[in-house]
């Protein structure tokens, strides 16, 4: 696999930074995701808005600045309608990521539905994919994918699978820390990116088989996801190379 990439892991975050594009990428932020939980019966404190806040202005720290921001599908969370949660914390998210930087692109997602919040916003462009340098961003649920492994871009970035390694011990202790997916697809770099979200849940990767994976993209034929590296992210311990998902999954076995 070829070494020179343009995207880079903000050390120990779940964003990535392209700097020639001067922009810090994102995904998976399910605004709204604590109201649908309480409608299920599920309730829980209403602090993700600023779980997000806070790891968005971090991320940006880190990076040295960006002028532009690129939400990888998921800003909000609920399928058939507007929540009233998202009516009010989707634009105060976008006002807040607008005092740092000049423009937002949302690669639309599968819960960006309906975004009557971004009405107000000229600074936000909706697109259902977006190539950026060699970089090409897509959500990833699209069933229909393959024509566009056919662009000039050498990397593909998507999220919608939210991977976590799960680690632990013979006594029983475990961990879930959102990681990176790094692999090849048709000739290109593929990464998936983890959710931005500290609450959305995600996909085992090295206890998952072939046919667990959300995406289509990873379903398909033509990834050999038990070849894709993982990186791990924590904001206490920063970025952990790990070695590839096959590998993982035989010593996942015996915990």
């Amino acid at each position: 696999m070829k070494e020179e990439t343009e995207v880079e892991i903000l050390d120990g975050m779940p964003a990535v930074i392209l700097r020639e594009e001067d922009a810090i990428c994102i995904a998976d932020l399910h605004l709204g995701y604590e109201e649908a939980l309480a409608s299920s019966g599920i309730s829980l404190p209403s602090r993700q808005l600023s779980d997000v806040e806070l790891n968005f202005e971090r991320a940006f720290n880190m990076c040295g600045g960006a002028s532009l921001l690129v939400i990888n599908g998921d800003l909000k969370h609920v399928f058939e309608r507007v929540s009233r949660q998202e009516w009010k914390e989707v634009p105060m998210f976008i006002d807040f990521a607008l005092s740092f930087v000049k423009k937002i692109i949302l690669v639309r997602g599968n819960h960006d539905t309906h975004l009557g919040p971004l009405r107000r916003f000229r600074e936000v462009d909706v697109v259902s994919t977006i190539e950026m340098g060699n970089v090409l961003l897509i959500h990833g649920h699209n069933r229909n994918f393959r024509s566009i492994f056919s662009s000039n871009a050498e990397e593909v970035l998507i999220a919608h699978e939210h991977p976590v390694l799960v680690l632990g011990d013979r006594v029983g202790a475990r961990v879930r820390i959102s990681c990176f997916l790094r692999g090849e697809c048709m000739g290109k770099r593929l990464w998936v990116m983890p959710a931005f979200s500290p609450l959305a849940g995600g996909t085992a990767v090295n206890f998952a088989a072939k046919s667990d994976f959300l995406s289509p993209v990873l379903r398909s034929e033509i990834v050999n996801t038990d070849e894709m590296e993982v990186y791990a992210v924590d904001s206490s311990v920063g970025t952990l190379a790990f070695p590839p998902m096959g590998v993982w999954k035989k010593i996942s076995l015996f915990l």
